[in-house]
This record gives C-alpha cells, structure tokens and sequence, in this order.
C-alpha cells in the first residue's frame, strides 16, 4: 500500500495485520510532481503485476508513475457518485477531466455501483473493461448486539429510554448532517424522545453541531468524533439515517449498520435504495419532512418488528454482500486486466499466490 498522504488510522490497522504502507506526505489537493517521482521510484524498484489506483487522487497518480512500465496492469477503484459534477471541488473537477480523458489507458475500471458506473461514463470515462463490484462487509464483527443500546447511552449521557438515531461518516457538506439534525428537531416537536447520534471525524466542530445549538438540540444530538469501536456502538442504533445530499455510491456504513441488525432510512443517493432494498426507506436528498417521516414510519413500529426488520436486513447482507462474493470478484477484475496488458505473473509471485502480486496508490484511504 502506498497512501499519497501522511499517516492515519487505517495505516496503523494494515501495518498490524503484515501489509507494510508507504507514505508520501501530500497535502489536500493536486498532486505533488515530487511525490508523484517518488511513486514512480517505488513502483520500478518493487515492478508489481497490478496497480490499483484507489480513488481519484490515487488514480490519477498511478496512472502518471504507470507510463513506461509496459508489464504492470493498471487498474481503477472508484467509490463515488457524480449526480452533479458542480458540487464537487474545483480541484475534483479537474481531476476528473483528466481521468476522462486518460480512461482509455487503465487496464480495467471498477465501480461500487451501477449508478456511478453510468455518471462516470456520462463525463467521458471509458466504458471497456468495467466491473461493478459492490462494497462488502464482515457480518462476524458487524452484527447485532444487546448491550450496544446502553453502552451508546453511557457514553453519550442519556438514559437508555430514547430511541436511538445515528450515522457514522465523516464531516463534509455532502453527507448534509444538517439535514439529520433537523429531523432530530422535527421528530422531538412531534413528541417523539429520541436522541441523535453522529459519529466522525470533524464532527465535535461541525455545522451540524453548531444546528443542534441553534435549535436547542443540545440535550438531544450528540457529535463524537472518529472512534475504534464503531463495530460495539452500531448495533446500538434503533435507526440508520444516511442523509447524504449527494456523491455516495455505494455507502460501506449503511451496510455495517444493516449487518449490525439495524433498520436504515437512506437518501435517493448512488445505489443506496438497491443496497437497502424491501429493509428500508429511501427518501430524497435534502428533504428533511420526508427523513423525519420515514425515520418515524420505522421508531413507532412495535420493537420486536423493528428487530425482524434489522434481522432482515442482516440477512440481505450476508447473502448478497458478504467477503467470498467480494473477494471472487476482485480476482476477476484483476486477471481480466493481466490479461489485457498481456504480461505473465511474475514468477515468483505465480507460485505463491496466483492472484498476482498488487500494489494499491491510495488517494487518502491509507488516512481515512
């Protein structure tokens, strides 16, 4: 793994499990020349089977260090949706114009959702060679638990009698926690004693918290910030509520929390309403009458049927988005790319493990 950025959390997490990571030390924004030599370096001196640019940043990275090196396979990894390319950064946006235009060149594309699949070729990304391999999640460290409820509680200091309503991402104007927040104040005016719980990093000094001061939500949100114990909270959530207003693809949260036995409400975003299916409620994006309504539709249903909803959706994940699918897929991806650059595993590689030997540029995974 090489992250284009400095050290995060997920850097440590992989490096425990045996995968050392590089870090080249970018800061936000475009890409660095001397980072990008540092790459190149990298990849001549290690010559892998397959690149795997994750991300944009990531991508374009890799395929710039890629040129020359005829018997490396690259590949893209793209995990976000484009209903609007004017709410993204100018900086995204001209990423993503280059992408387009060198899309041609990566031996193989792969997207999180078939909505995201179909926006990126509507801007001009290359439409050969393209998997749609959704996001996976482990139902052995994502399921449900009993005591999550009152551990979320003590945690956050209130009593466990509220229903719980909470989301796991990052702060960022896309994920529109305000809009959650907002539907925390409707349902308390309708009477409901519910308490919000947003998790992730930025939060703590978010617009979103400053919205629950504003509206005298203080006693009823709670904004933590990133934690290592997502996996024993989740399950304490009585509902999910992604109330993101745009660029999701394929949410990795909304599948924990589904995994974790818990009912989601989710926006009109990328391919959330084929994720939740018949488990959950989709509404669209920005509409705060609209989440308030579902999340209530969910909260006033007797607990035990709440329950054999989540059990429910736990169960679409275990079939449809489990590890084994995941894993098969990628391996395909990866030998459909070997094969169109026409180069052989690498010796020493193909006896150890015929998947072939990957290096993955990370845009800011390594870090987030």
């Amino acid at each position: 793994m090489i992250s284009l950025m400095s050290a995060g959390p997920i850097s440590k997490d992989l490096e425990e499990a045996g995968f050392p990571v590089r870090h080249l030390g970018m800061s936000r924004g475009l890409q660095s020349l001397k980072a990008v030599r540092s790459l190149r370096r990298t990849l001549a001196s290690e010559a892998p089977d397959v690149i795997f640019g994750w991300m944009y940043h990531g991508c374009l990275a890799a395929s710039v260090a890629r040129v020359g090196l005829r018997d490396t396979a690259l590949v893209w990894g793209i995990h976000h949706s484009l209903a609007d390319v004017r709410t993204e950064k100018r900086a995204t946006r001209v990423i993503l114009k280059a992408l387009a235009g060198v899309s041609k060149y990566a031996d193989g594309i792969s997207y999180c959702s078939s909505t995201s699949r179909a926006q990126h070729e509507g801007i001009g990304f290359a439409a050969n060679r393209v998997h749609v391999i959704p996001n996976a999640v482990d139902a052995e460290v994502f399921q449900p638990d009993p005591d999550a409820r009152a551990r979320l509680a003590r945690i956050c200091g209130f009593g466990d009698d509220r229903l719980i309503i909470g989301n796991v991402a990052r702060s960022h104007p896309m994920k529109d926690h305000v809009a959650m927040v907002r539907t925390i104040a409707k349902l308390r005016d309708a009477g409901c004693n519910v308490h919000g719980v947003l998790i992730g990093e930025g939060l703590s000094t978010s617009a979103a918290n400053a919205e629950a001061v504003a509206l005298g939500l203080s006693d009823r949100v709670s904004c933590l910030e990133t934690r290592g114990d997502i996996a024993s909270l989740v399950p304490g959530f009585d509902v999910f509520l992604l109330s993101s207003a745009w660029g999701e693809a394929f949410p990795l949260a909304v599948t924990e929390a589904m995994a974790a036995g818990v009912p989601c409400v989710v926006t009109d975003v990328g391919d959330c309403a084929e994720l939740v299916g018949s488990t959950g409620l989709v509404v669209a994006p920005r509409d705060v009458d609209g989440m308030s309504r579902a999340v209530r539709q969910i909260i006033e249903l007797p607990a035990s049927e709440r329950k054999k909803l989540g059990l429910t959706a736990r169960a679409r994940v275990e079939e449809r988005f489990g590890f084994g699918a995941y894993t098969a897929a990628h391996e395909s991806f990866y030998a459909a790319a070997l094969k169109h650059r026409g180069a052989a595993l690498s010796p020493v590689d193909a006896s150890a493990n015929p998947a072939a030997k990957v290096t993955s540029s990370s845009g800011s995974g390594a870090r987030q």
